[in-house]
């Protein structure tokens, strides 16, 4: 009869029946679940799942399951049956020949080069080394016992991918313990702050640990990133994603696979990072592909949170349209917010009151778990009194599930992050070209020559709020960010506020911030008597590596790289009704200290500018170098920067604009501009719209 059973183990595990491993190490977890066992596949980012197999061909439950990295195999022990067993890629199990398997079973276990450890407290840490599998299938693998000291109650452990050490936590006491995989025996590193049944437990490539609690489904991250830092007061567990609830499971990743799906769809927050934005910082996110959306467009799927100057809109689909603050938000009063829900669900939304970054000071949550039905939603906001006046953020989540935090993973949803601004009582606000949209102001900088004219050496897209306090602006905001640069020379980028005087300027109240972080100063120009701000002295710094010219080239799709926003206060005691109205008077200069070409100042610095036709410069322009090769400006009637044919060097369009490919001429991109120019601006007057444009001539960014 022993040649029978070893005949049938020969067949069962012969090369032609085995099942291929996987193609690769997936950043995939899998979870196991009931009996007969189902395997499903969990997104740790979000806590989705999805059955990958219902039918494994075997009539008992899995467990003690682990991922081995040398041969791509999942190996885990039938409860069941009391045997151990391997699955490939298509999750069919198959009996190893293992024996001195005891009569109890194991619920607790991993692989960690190329060795099943299996433990149960009470019995003791065993191991079963899978290297003769290599050779043959149907290898005889004793199983070894390390110790019969197990004194942790465990429902899973997991091998760190840096150190190599075995990690797991008490279910009750919250205790995370490392054991020695030589001599058994475990060593109490600290406390994780939660209890529960740990049913599940994981690691990803940076050292993160993952266990995942059976009764409400949430997953948790230990942060044992680096093993020579791990220390008590860093261990605590951080909620992570809300997972669904389950019972009987247990978990098995590739613990050298980044956190990340290979094939998820998420979709992030994109607040400045001090909002807990980043996937590293757990910030929001939700898994798309639902029915649970805000707004009208569906969300697209980014591969982490984004932060300035790329946002959501910029970076994909425009899908932040789901939330619209109807009435001015104001200090003591109800405010009134619209938002658009695809279907019933909950709301939940934070607002930083006191502008210090976040949202976990007390009162900051406005909405929980807020019921919306389909459609259009008018929720009272009510502001508190002690709020602090300004520009600051507002995160809004909408999902099927109650009870997630402005941070952490949910399955179903969005989560979009807006900007707000808070005023007070008879304040008015106004905006160019709108709250949530961007003009674009480009320029051709080989003035007094057109050169190649493909209006794409300055890119630059930007909006302006103002707020208006009895009639006159008080306060403006300008947000913009650097679009594109094609230029060989350099050039600085500015802003003036003609009409206003630099005196005019409160300094103590007025800020700049690039990419989020601000700087020494507002950019107010100190050498001139207007008020006159200098965004960047060099917009040449955009360019990266790899690239000549910076999102002017189609086969060159460079990230955005520089946001500016400038928070200009006016002193209470000037008079800005002679303020230019919005978007003001933008323009580009020569790079101090640099070349800028043949006909003008060598190293011309401020004396050279472009501005939108018919602007007149700065008081730092050199006047003599208007008339220079084929620039027609008249100071006596007010012409400036067009050519004989009205040709302009800057243009500033209240859209997004999409501009010209390098060295591509900007008739050749938007032919009616001609018409457009000749006439005037009479016209041809939406020559810059698509349906207008040679749609093969203009830049297409595919971020």
């Amino acid at each position: 009869m022993r040649w029978l059973t070893l005949l049938f183990i020969t067949i069962l595990l012969s090369p032609a029946v085995l099942a291929e491993p996987f193609d690769t190490c997936p950043s995939k977890a899998y979870l196991f679940q009931s009996k007969p066992v189902q395997v499903y596949g969990v997104n740790l980012v979000t806590g989705e799942t999805n059955l990958l197999q219902a039918d494994t061909g075997t009539n008992g439950n899995i467990n003690a399951v682990g991922f081995d990295y040398e041969d791509r195999y999942i190996y885990g022990y039938d409860t069941t049956n009391k045997e151990v067993v391997r699955l490939g890629k298509d999750f069919q199990s198959q009996t190893l020949n293992v024996t001195g398997l005891p009569t109890h079973t194991f619920y607790v276990g991993d692989v960690y080069q190329h060795v099943l450890y299996l433990y149960r407290k009470g019995n003791g840490l065993f191991k079963v080394e899978l290297s003769p599998l290599d050779a043959d299938p149907t290898a005889s693998l004793p199983l070894v016992k390390i110790t019969d000291i197990a004194t942790v109650s465990l429902t899973d452990f997991a091998f760190h991918p840096g150190n190599g050490k075995l990690y797991g936590v008490d279910n009750s006491s919250g205790d995370l313990y490392v054991f020695d995989t030589s001599v058994g025996g475990e060593t109490l590193v600290g406390n994780v702050g939660v209890t529960g049944t740990f049913g599940a437990g994981y690691f990803d490539v940076n050292g993160y640990y993952y266990i995942s609690r059976n009764p409400d489904g949430h997953v948790f991250r230990i942060d044992l990133s680096d093993p020579d830092n791990i220390t008590d007061e860093i261990i605590e567990a951080d909620i992570f994603a809300y997972g669904p609830a389950s019972g009987q499971n247990d978990g098995a990743r590739c613990a050298n696979a980044p956190v990340i799906d290979e094939d998820s769809t998420i979709d992030f927050g994109d607040a400045p990072s001090s909002y807990t934005t980043l996937l590293d910082d757990n910030g929001p996110r939700h898994g798309i592909g639902s029915d649970y959306y805000l707004g009208f467009v569906a969300p697209d799927g980014e591969g982490d949170g984004l932060l300035a100057p790329l946002d959501d809109n910029k970076a994909g689909l425009q899908d932040e349209d789901g939330v619209g603050f109807v009435t001015a938000i104001e200090a003591g009063m109800n405010s009134i917010v619209s938002v658009q829900a695809s279907t019933t669900g909950y709301l939940s939304a934070w607002i930083d009151w006191n502008k210090d970054g976040d949202f976990t000071d007390q009162g900051e949550q406005v909405f929980t778990d807020t019921i919306l039905s389909e459609g259009s939603n008018s929720l009272i906001l009510s502001v508190p009194n002690d709020v602090t006046m300004g520009s600051t953020w507002s995160r809004f989540r909408f999902s099927d599930q109650t009870g997630i935090d402005y941070f952490g993973g949910a399955q179903k949803g969005e989560v979009e992050d807006h900007p707000v601004l808070i005023t007070k009582d008879g304040v008015a606000i106004r905006h160019y070209p709108s709250e949530s949209t961007y003009a674009t102001v480009a320029f051709e900088d080989n003035w007094p020559y057109t050169a190649d004219y493909d209006m794409n050496d300055v890119v630059v897209r930007y909006r302006v709020t103002e707020t208006l306090q009895d009639g006159k602006v008080s306060r403006t905001v300008i947000q913009g960010y650097v679009a594109a640069y094609g230029a060989e020379y350099r050039n600085g980028f500015a802003i003036r506020l003609a009409g206003l005087n630099r005196t005019d300027i409160d300094t103590d109240l007025s800020t700049m911030t690039h990419n989020g972080t601000q700087q020494p100063t507002s950019g107010l120009e100190a050498i001139s008597d207007e008020a006159i701000f200098i965004i960047s002295e060099d917009l040449s710094d955009v360019v990266l590596e790899g690239c000549n010219f910076y999102r002017t080239l189609q086969n060159c799709q460079e990230i955005l790289n520089f946001s500016f926003e400038l928070d200009i206060t006016v002193e209470e005691s000037s008079d800005s009704s002679s303020l230019m109205g919005m978007p003001y008077d933008p323009f580009i200069f020569a790079t101090p200290n640099y070349y800028h070409g043949e006909g003008v100042t060598f190293q011309p610095g401020r004396k050279w500018e472009v501005h939108v036709a018919d602007q007149a410069p700065t008081e730092q322009f050199d006047d003599s170098l208007f008339g220079r090769g084929v620039d027609s400006s008249d100071e006596t009637v007010n012409r400036y920067y067009k050519t004989d044919a009205n040709l302009p060097w800057a243009l500033l369009i209240s859209s997004e604009w999409k501009w010209p490919q390098e060295k591509v001429e900007l008739l050749s991109a938007y032919p009616d501009f001609a018409d457009y120019a000749e006439s005037a601006g009479q016209q041809s007057q939406d020559w810059h719209s698509e349906e207008n444009a040679n749609n093969t001539k203009f830049y297409l960014p595919q971020e």
